[in-house]
């Protein structure tokens, strides 16, 4: 198999973990930015070689443009860029301030289109770039609002990427999880039991009666990346268990 290049962001913990493994599982090359020192030694001293760690920041172009310098310095070749990084608050629309509101977009929505333009001058025909998006970019998402409207505009950005770029044979599509068990539920700080109650009621809610896990949305990014996936541009995967489809 001739080797391929991944370049991820986010891509040392939850689906994004499960991307870089599945990657690496399949004969890539991988190169993944984020911000966790930690995240990004564990999976240096995993993989060793097959992979490349770059301390930085999606909101920080400087940051965009050095990891790319570096993935190509290293492999020489650029296949597929999965914009993984970004984060979920909760909050009451009451709740939201100025500074949590700009700092969703930029990290979900600047920090994803930038990941795309500074990728572009490496990419040759037959690449593949995907957006994760999710199911909240379609639905009322309560509690999730300025977070289903960042991936509202992720999606946004999916189709006209897709325009843009497939004349050049570079295929853009979106990938929108649907509740996926991931560490970042740990980070939302709901009380005891509150999140437990939010998963029941989630997976009673889901045509197949369960939560995704990690692996099984890598599994559809691999899908999109693949030469399986030739003819597919400009569309939006929905891995949801049918949560935001039936």
């Amino acid at each position: 198999m001739e080797m391929k290049v991944l370049a991820i962001t986010g891509g040392y913990s939850g689906i994004g973990l499960a991307t870089t493994s599945l990657f690496i599982e399949r004969g890539y090359k991988v190169a993944v930015m984020g911000r966790s020192e930690q995240g990004l030694d564990s999976l240096k001293e995993k993989y060793g070689d097959q992979v490349l760690i770059f301390q930085g920041d999606v909101t920080k172009l400087a940051d965009i443009e050095m990891f790319y310098q570096f993935c190509i310095e290293k492999w020489g070749r650029l296949d597929v860029v999965v914009a993984n990084a970004g984060i979920a608050e909760a909050q009451n629309v009451e709740a939201v301030t100025e500074a949590s509101f700009d700092k969703s977009f930029n990290v979900n929505v600047k920090g994803v289109f930038f990941t795309v333009q500074k990728a572009i001058p490496f990419l040759k025909i037959g690449a593949s770039i995907i957006l994760i998006s999710s199911i909240q970019a379609q639905k009322g998402a309560g509690v999730w609002s300025v977070y289903g409207a960042t991936k509202a505009a992720v999606r946004s950005l999916g189709r006209s990427f897709a325009e843009q770029l497939s004349p050049q044979g570079i295929r853009v599509n979106v990938l929108s999880p649907g509740v996926t068990q991931t560490p970042i539920f740990d980070k939302f700080g709901f009380e005891e039991g509150v999140l437990s109650n939010i998963l029941q009621q989630v997976t009673a809610a889901t045509p197949l009666r369960r939560i995704g896990s990690p692996n099984e949305i890598a599994n559809a990014i691999l899908f999109l990346a693949s030469d399986e996936a030739s003819f597919v541009s400009g569309a939006d995967f929905q891995v949801d268990g049918g949560l935001a489809q039936i």
